[in-house]
């Protein structure tokens, strides 16, 4: 660890002898975006005729000074983009530049075709929406991306979602190149809080489900990436709603040199839980704040920092509960009333610096450092006397307590208790670089991270079915559940990655072509892996309004600390890294309809996967075997239609097909003839527990034709049911199928910035909204509680989540 801060020591000592530039010379800064107003990051500027220039950093801004004597001209260029030249003619102009590239394409009447780099595995996603979207999570970003090509989810409580077969932990998450961890110990949606994107803070939001390039991480789902504002001006925003309240202040000093942007945030899900089939006192309580600030030191360096820390208070005191579930021949009943409280906690912290260095014209430096720490405890001792009851006789009539004597058919008592406490320290130390070389862009970076968890688990659940403790034994009395763990991780890890993006023009075409490698080596087990990945995107001039991409690569993902622990309550130090090769290929084509643009995009998938971890999913937790004893696949196509359905407004519809499987290597099991023999049976391939097979979601957009200032919102949702099978029991028993997820909300909002102008206020934009959450009150499964009757046979008693809702919502911004 010594050598390697000595190393970047010394870089930074030798990138420290560039000479700076003298006080006198003209100052040049501004923004570069295209002609959709998107920021155009790593651009070349430079004065013609002169020996200066600059590169625009990640949110597109550039700064530099040269000696050239006013009038001059510079000259903007990028790949993918045509070259632009400015007359700059006053220092005045030269120190509030906007330079607008317009893209290279092809036109077919009023139709453009796009392409970019750095863009082809990510769709754009427009962060405003979040405030339009209705979201029983409470404005959480992660909604957006529930609604996005090849994501499934089946929780609104839950801000976790499933990308093409993967679980919650294949998912990677960047807030300004700053990889994002999230709580550990969550077992329920009802336990979350607010994600760690704030959406106020965004100034731009892209994510890809599959086939990302190497400088993003070594998951094997998807990569939500996020950059947050660098302000101009001062601004803010306030918000409420039955769900919570937010607020947010921007702004910059008078030179532009210092920026900074704060957000808080309070969330309750109380009032949705009030409408779970458990009934009692439900008091969750989540807050956060965090701060993205910058300092420009001179024309060549810049100092950023990153704040966060949330608070997340889950208290539940239960009282009762009563489902009914089965068919309609066999209509069952669960009555529970309970004694006991639930207390969680979970404090997460988060701060990271970086220092950013452009000493000419085609090269940038970035040095970050983080730590990330987590705090995490979960108590709670519950007793439930359950009755299991019969609602009607195999021929639909209701049963006599005293005539059939059948009424009750199961009695018992459930106890679970847990005292479970999860400390985890991650810090890492990152060093990158970007250079522009003729028409290639090529970058790199290292990174060395430690990471430190201490874990104490002690969690049991005894349950007695009448009078009998269950597993039974005439010997001891068994609990049917127990995990007991202390245990304590210590790592490092070191990871690289080089990256080429560039353009070849041809005869028919061209192409823009991403290709890069990533490194990554592990001192828990000693594991070095290698991990190539290209992405290729077709431009024909044959035809304008279509384009085609193709990736293929490795995604070595390396277990962080849950994968790493057994059900035995041990840590496997042989533990290897889950890999994926995964090859992509799509197409996405722009066409006219109704007068106006839409594009429909698809993409087909094959994801074959070893080494893998098989694992269990119960509501958002996932427990892991802790053995590389799995392999398996996932393949399928997704589909998108995204435009203007109503002018002036965007909506899209997505649909997903796919299916993934996984064989446990070692798993068997015996069946008896009735003489008596024995057979091994291999069960071989089986359902992974996020076969989701069919996923669709739709965001639609509408408002009244004689008053645009009035909109509706609708925001569709539908999975197909997930595996499940009784707990604690072998993986090849989760033959079962849940019913499928299916939702609807609607929104209803009203501006009212007409009447604040009126009134000469500050406020720039203000909605009132009126929400319907589950609007066809469905009632949703998420898990399941398990009884046994008087007969012994077992019942799996569904979890239903959130019923029908109605909020108030009201916003701001200043």
């Amino acid at each position: 660890m010594r050598k390697i801060l000595y190393l970047f020591i010394i870089i930074f000592a030798m990138l420290l002898q560039q000479p700076m530039l003298g006080q006198n010379h003209i100052q040049i800064k501004g923004l570069i975006t295209d002609s959709l107003k998107e920021v155009i990051p790593f651009a070349n500027i430079s004065v013609i005729d002169g020996t200066n220039g600059g590169v625009s950093d990640d949110k597109g801004q550039f700064s530099f000074s040269s000696k050239q004597k006013l009038p001059f001209q510079l000259q903007a260029s990028s790949v993918g983009y045509h070259t632009a030249t400015i007359d700059v003619t006053s220092q005045q102009q030269a120190q509030n530049l906007k330079i607008v590239l317009s893209q290279k394409h092809e036109s077919l009447g009023q139709v453009d075709i796009e392409g970019q780099v750095s863009d082809q595995s990510f769709s754009k996603i427009d962060p405003k929406l979040v405030n339009r979207l209705p979201d029983a999570g409470g404005g959480n970003i992660e909604a957006l991306v529930k609604s996005q090509m090849g994501v499934s989810s089946n929780n609104e409580l839950s801000s976790q979602y499933r990308v093409r077969g993967g679980n919650y932990d294949e998912n990677l998450v960047y807030v300004n190149d700053i990889e994002i961890y999230r709580p550990f110990l969550i077992r329920s949606g009802q336990q979350e809080g607010l994600s760690f994107v704030s959406p106020n803070l965004i100034s731009s939001l892209k994510f890809s489900p599959g086939g990302f390039e190497a400088q993003y991480g070594d998951k094997m789902s998807s990569v939500l990436d996020v950059k947050y504002k660098q302000p101009q001006q001062l601004s803010g925003s306030v918000s409420a709603s039955l769900l919570g309240a937010s607020g947010h202040i921007e702004g910059s000093s008078k030179d532009q040199r210092f920026t900074a942007i704060t957000g808080v945030r309070y969330k309750t899900n109380k009032y949705l839980l009030g409408t779970l089939d458990v009934s009692g006192d439900y008091n969750p309580s989540f807050f956060d704040a965090q701060t993205f600030l910058t300092y420009r030191l001179s024309d060549h360096w810049q100092l950023e920092a990153l704040g966060y820390y949330s608070q997340n208070n889950y208290n539940f005191i239960p009282v009762d509960r009563e489902t009914a579930f089965g068919t309609i021949n066999e209509a069952k009943k669960l009555k529970i009333y309970f004694e006991g409280e639930e207390k969680d906690l979970f404090q997460t912290g988060l701060g990271a610096v970086s220092l950013k260095f452009a000493p000419g014209s085609n090269n940038q430096y970035k040095f970050t450092a983080m730590a990330y720490r987590t705090f995490e405890e979960v108590t709670y001792d519950i007793v439930g006397q359950y009755w299991l009851q019969n609602i009607e006789n195999l021929d639909g009539s209701t049963p006599n307590p005293q005539e059939d004597g059948i009424e009750n058919i199961g009695v018992g008592t459930n106890l679970e208790h847990a005292r479970n406490q999860l400390f985890g320290n991650i810090q890492n130390m990152a060093f990158q670089g970007k250079h522009q070389l003729d028409k290639h862009l090529l970058s790199w970076e290292v990174k060395y991270q430690h990471e430190y968890f201490k874990d104490f688990i002690n969690e049991w659940e005894m349950r007695d079915s009448a009078g009998y403790s269950l597993p039974y034994s005439d010997k001891e009395v068994k609990l049917v559940y127990s995990y007991n763990a202390d245990l304590e991780t210590s790592s490092n890890r070191f990871t690289s990655y080089i990256q080429d993006e560039f353009k070849i023009d041809t005869d028919n075409g061209f192409l823009l072509i991403n290709a890069g490698i990533r490194a990554s080596y592990w001192d828990f087990n000693n594991e070095f892996l290698l991990s190539p990945r290209v992405n290729v995107l077709l431009h024909p001039n044959t035809n304008a309004t279509t384009r085609y991409r193709f990736a293929a690569g490795l995604y070595n993902q390396s277990p962080l600390y849950r994968e790493m622990r057994t059900p035995e309550g041990t840590i496997n130090e042989n533990i290897k890294a889950q890999k994926s090769l995964q090859l992509v290929g799509g197409l996405d084509h722009i066409f006219e309809a109704m007068d106006r643009q839409f594009t429909f995009t698809t993409e087909a998938y094959y994801k074959h996967m070893t080494d893998l971890n098989p694992y269990q999913v119960d509501n958002v937790r996932i427990r892991y075997s802790g053995n590389n004893n799995a392999k398996g696949y996932a393949a399928g196509v997704d589909f998108k239609i995204n435009g203007e359905f109503v002018k002036g407004v965007e909506s899209w519809a997505n649909l997903s097909i796919m299916k993934t499987e996984e064989d446990i290597l070692d798993d068997y099991y015996i069946e008896t003839d009735e003489d008596g023999n024995e057979t091994v049976v291999y069960p071989g391939y089986i359902p992974r527990p996020s076969d989701q097979r069919v996923s669709l979601s739709v965001f639609f957009q509408d408002y009244l034709p004689n008053n645009p200032t009035f909109r509706v919102n609708l925001n569709l949702l539908y999975s197909t049911g997930l595996p499940f099978g009784p707990p604690q029991s072998p993986r090849y028993m989760a033959v079962h199928r849940m019913p499928a997820y299916r939702r609807v909300d609607i929104g209803f909002a009203k501006e009212l910035t007409k009447w604040f102008n009126k009134n000469n206020t500050i406020v720039k934009d203000c909605w009132i909204g009126l929400e319907v959450f589950n609007l066809f009150d469905i009632s949703n499964t998420i898990s399941y509680f398990w009884v046994r009757d008087i007969h012994n046979r077992q019942y799996a008693v569904p979890n239903y989540l959130t019923s029908r809702r109605i909020n108030l919502k009201l916003s701001a911004h200043f």
